[in-house]
């Protein structure tokens, strides 16, 4: 019931109230000390019952009605001497109950923790005095006390005021009233009553004992006594909560959520700041995408929110909330639990989710653009809808989406080789199968691939493109013995050297490295394997790749590489250019070789040559060269250095991702990518045969039947 219908409701109690006395005493206003002990125990009755606590007791309440008692008693003791001995219980039973509530308020401290023996005390004693001390029950108490001896239990007047008297204590004008209004509606949907309103958009509201059940995340409607009397407002329970033994709601009212539950069925709401229960048959379509709403300690670009538990979200699902009329989203990166302390020991728990700022999706561009500014507490959040159907721009693919959308993850395949690519994680998270999928698509934009294959995997995964190798095996065994004759000439002392040796075996090394690399170039071959022979960090497996490296890059200089771009796919990059601490030889001479590599990746962007560097862990790969990748695609990682090295790429919240990325999901971030930020994303599921990107006309076939792991 609002202000004013209370101020109205006592007005006619009061005017009541005086009639009564006219009819009973032939005088509207009391003339006896009796008579003025039962007017102002009437009176304070219905000023308690209406104004003071009409939804509970405090402390300050028993002040005020034992003080207001205690000042009426005193002054008649002598002409209230009919009731003898109960007017000492009585004023003794009021003195203890503002005693208890007053030294309640006196030991009070709020710097104090709740356990600390002063708080303890002061609880006990506002328990006592709040159980005790209803004015309700003290006013009436002292009503019937004197109603009874000084009043003839047969007389006309006794009736009339012990009638007026159970009219306010039994049947409780407000709610008699309040009632009536409700019973305009007679859809026993009824919940609660508005108290005000909390901050923007959020309005707190106080439930009825009796009523339907109601939880969070519930639809309701009301008239607000403060807006235009005629304005329906609908909102959503965000959050409800016990205090002082009544249970409250807080109400989210936004012109989204009215404009989403127009269709819903008007109800004719008869009674202002009563709150019904929105009963529709069928579920409107946002709470079919509604996931929770905006809590504190969000940031701009982190949001924090509590989940509803409507909808299914996971780790990469792509959330929209609307901050300051621009719909902006969010990828879920973290969710934790929580505990919310409630009144008197109650706890409530909660799951709260976690979500990094993507920005404002540019339909025509297709990237997100970064927006600047925090969404509101109790904004709503909603999975992201569909984005309309799109077109990569030339040399571009996408290779995955959001999870759980059709929002697309474009490459650009000639940025994704010039600027040097990784792509990361452990065995089974599908980086090898994304990487043979990649080169096909690589391959259709008329570059030439190489890969460094020591488990000859490629061959056999790629049969439909007929790979061969770069250097053709029958010479393998002539290199390296020439490789062997150069070391061992070149580890003795310079005058024990035999020229002739050394420059024999440079020339055919430097020959027959480039004879092989410049004949692939001119080839139409698409793809072609460099293979190496064994798996350990030798020196001369690493003298080996080196000098194709040599060749590669003289072809790249002397030739422009015939007017192509060449990408070199260093499979399990560990063994071609491992950290120094890694390499697998006693002799720290084999770092400089491994440095020689390092040094001709970085120089490799000039001559058109560009790596794709796939390994399990950035641990014992060269940060030398690592460093040179503008463009990243992580997948699952658990170790620390990895998520340290990758930590400058896309920061804490996608680092702390990594460990519980799916199978198939991926962060994606740098140069090479369309989206402008790190995301993570899917790659599509490839089975036997060719299957088509959602929403685009791109394809990807699989590499072999059935094959699923990386």
């Amino acid at each position: 019931m609002t202000k004013t219908a209370r101020i109205t409701l006592f007005a006619i109690t009061l005017a009541l109230l005086f009639l009564v006395f006219y009819v009973t005493t032939g005088r509207a206003f009391p003339s006896s000390e009796q008579s003025v002990v039962l007017f102002a125990a009437l009176l304070m009755l219905s000023f308690v019952t209406l104004f003071l606590e009409h939804f509970f007791t405090r402390p300050t309440d028993v002040l005020a009605s034992t003080i207001a008692i205690l000042l009426l008693l005193a002054p008649l003791s002598s002409q209230l001497s009919k009731l003898g001995h109960w007017y000492w219980i009585f004023f003794g039973y009021n003195l203890l109950l503002l005693l208890t509530s007053l030294t309640a308020l006196f030991l009070l401290d709020a710097d104090k923790s709740s356990l600390a023996l002063q708080n303890r005390v002061s609880a006990v004693l506002k328990r006592f005095s709040i159980f005790f001390g209803n004015g309700r029950w003290l006013f009436c108490a002292l009503f019937l006390l004197t109603l009874f001896f000084y009043v003839d239990s047969q007389s006309r007047q006794f009736l009339v005021l012990a009638v007026y008297a159970a009219a306010i204590v039994l049947i409780d004008p407000k709610s008699f009233v309040l009632q009536s209004w409700m019973s305009t509606r007679g859809s026993g949907l009824e919940i609660g009553e508005i108290i005000g309103v909390q901050s923007r958009n959020i309005f707190l509201a106080k439930l009825y004992k009796e009523r339907v059940p109601v939880q969070r995340f519930d639809l309701a409607e009301f008239r607000y006594s403060m807006a235009d009397g005629r304005r329906v407002f609908k909102g959503m329970i965000v959050d409800n909560f016990l205090l002082d033994e009544q249970e409250w709601i807080k109400i989210l009212a936004t012109e989204d959520i009215l404009r989403a539950l127009v269709s819903q069925p008007q109800s004719k709401i008869g009674a202002t700041n009563v709150v019904f229960k929105i009963q529709g048959r069928d579920t409107p379509e946002f709470l079919g995408r509604f996931v929770g709403v905006v809590t504190e300690r969000s940031i701009i670009m982190k949001v924090r929110f509590d989940y509803a538990g409507r909808v299914t979200v996971a780790e990469g699902s792509l959330l929209q909330a609307q901050v300051s009329g621009n719909q902006v989203l969010y990828q879920i990166t973290q969710g934790l639990t929580k505990i919310e302390a409630l009144e008197q020991k109650n706890e409530a728990g909660l799951i709260v989710g976690e979500a990094v700022q993507l920005g404002v999706w540019d339909p025509e561009r297709l990237l997100f653009e970064k927006y600047g500014w925090v969404p509101e507490i109790n904004t709503p959040l909603f999975l992201a809808p569909e984005t309309p159907p799109f077109l990569p721009a030339p040399g571009e693919r996408q290779v995955g989406a959001i999870p759980g959308t059709n929002y697309p993850v474009l490459l650009n395949l000639h940025q994704a080789v010039t600027h040097h690519t990784a792509i990361l994680g452990v065995t089974g998270s599908g980086k090898s199968v994304f990487c043979r999928n990649l080169l096909r698509q690589i391959i259709s934009e008329g570059i030439k691939v190489i890969c460094v294959d020591f488990t000859n995997e490629y061959r056999s995964k790629l049969p439909d493109l007929a790979p061969e190798s770069v250097v053709p095996f029958n010479q393998q065994p002539e290199l390296f013995a020439a490789i062997d004759t150069l070391a061992t000439e070149l580890e003795k002392f310079k005058n024990q050297q035999r020229p002739e040796v050394v420059e024999k075996n440079t020339e055919i090394l430097k020959t027959r490295f480039y004879e092989a690399v410049r004949q692939f170039m001119q080839s139409d071959r698409s793809i072609a394997l460099f293979e190496l022979p064994d798996v350990s960090n030798t020196t001369g497996i690493l003298e080996y790749t080196k000098w194709f490296f040599s060749g590669l890059f003289q072809v790249a200089r002397q030739d422009a590489n015939f007017g192509k771009q060449v990408c070199v796919v260093l499979e399990e990059a560990h063994t071609v250019i491992p950290e120094w601490n890694f390499i697998g030889v006693e002799d720290r001479k084999a770092q400089s070789l491994v440095n020689s590599i390092s040094q001709i990746a970085l120089q490799g962007r000039k001559y058109n040559v560009g790596f794709i560097v796939v390994a399990q862990r950035t641990a014992n790969v060269s940060k030398t060269v690592l460093t040179q990748c503008n463009t990243v695609v992580a997948f699952q990682q658990f170790d620390r250095t990895s998520s340290d090295f990758l930590l400058n790429y896309m920061g804490t919240e996608m680092v702390a991702a990594l460990p519980s990325l799916r199978f198939r999901q991926a962060i994606a971030v740098g140069k090479a990518f369309r989206s402008g930020v790190p995301v993570i994303f899917e790659v599509p599921e490839i089975l036997a045969g060719c299957g088509k990107m959602p929403n685009s006309h791109e394809f990807f076939c699989a590499d072999e039947l059935g094959s699923l792991l990386g």
